[in-house]
């Protein structure tokens, strides 16, 4: 019989049209595992264009609320129409903490780490009970030809327009998490015991997480930041050609300037024990950007959602 696995659960098709990676040579110099990847949006006339994002979000909002279980319930009951309108309903009951960058932080989690959902942080501000998450997601990485052990991804989002700022602040909610992480462990255990997961995946997750007698369980921790921040282009001062070339110098410029400062914080704070999967997006302005594109995933019209 095979055996079990934890899918994933993003409707990724369209991530190539919405997102643009940047390539660029800074790495992190970690001993263990380490991502370092930037992204853009589409530019039209200077300016980020969150048309496509807009439609990406749409379609995988449903799988970004809810869990396996609650989706799988959509999809047995053929109701897969009002998935979209059910998530963006919850998503407005919980409106206060929640952000672009979290939902963002699930998109390339699932699409570039190839880790698959555990617990959305709509997900964790459901289930917490007695037990108050710190983090903005809990995702799963299993081994592959390479890594050998699973790993649990603590994933935090911080989106702030000065860069430096951004990744202070999500380098504090690292610590943070570090600092009660058996409580935020305890929080992905805790699905195994309730309809959060499919049998299926809860039976994986709970042979990796839980030990049987006599036994350890075998996993790492690690963890992801993303990171919006304004790109600081007066788009005035360009050609639209121009602009194109001067993004991708500027995100290459802005990444330069700031690895070696978040690799001197990750071993300063005493974390160079974990992986880190980083990832960047630059907006216009975030004040301005991050509440245009959540009011049209959550007030916007109607598309395609499943």
């Amino acid at each position: 019989m095979a055996q079990a696995t934890i899918t994933p659960t993003l409707r990724g098709d369209t991530f190539a049209s919405t997102f643009t990676e940047v390539a660029h040579s800074n790495t992190l110099g970690l001993r263990n595992d380490e991502q370092l990847r930037l992204f853009h949006l589409s530019i039209q006339n200077n300016r980020f264009d969150h048309t496509a994002l807009i439609k990406f979000l749409k379609r995988n909002v449903g799988r970004y609320v809810f869990s396996r279980a609650e989706y799988e319930g959509y999809k047995q009951r053929d109701d897969l129409e009002e998935v979209a309108l059910d998530a963006v309903n919850r998503m407005r009951s919980q409106q206060n903490g929640m952000g672009l960058g979290e939902i963002l932080l699930y998109v390339l989690l699932e699409q570039i780490l190839e880790a698959p959902k555990v617990m959305s942080k709509i997900e964790l501000n459901q289930a917490r009970g007695q037990i108050h998450s710190r983090c903005d997601a809990i995702h799963l990485l299993t081994p592959d030809g390479q890594r050998t052990t699973s790993s649990i991804v603590f994933g935090t989002s911080s989106v702030i327009g000065n860069i430096g700022d951004a990744i202070t602040a999500a380098l504090d909610r690292v610590v943070d998490i570090e600092q009660n992480r058996s409580d935020e462990v305890q929080l992905a255990e805790q699905t195994v015991f309730t309809k959060t997961l499919e049998p299926a995946t809860a039976n994986y997750v709970k042979d990796l997480l839980i030990p049987k007698p006599g036994g350890a369980p075998v996993f790492d921790t690690a963890y992801s930041m993303f990171l919006g921040y304004d790109i600081g282009l007066d788009p005035k001062n360009y050609s639209n050609q121009q602009y194109r070339a001067a993004l991708d110098q500027k995100m290459q410029g802005d990444i330069a300037a700031h690895a070696q400062i978040i690799a001197d914080e990750i071993n300063t704070r005493n974390l160079d024990n974990y992986s880190f999967y980083i990832y960047v997006l630059p907006l216009n302005e975030v004040d301005v950007d991050a509440c245009a594109i959540m009011d049209g995933l959550v007030d916007g019209p109607g598309g395609s959602h499943v």
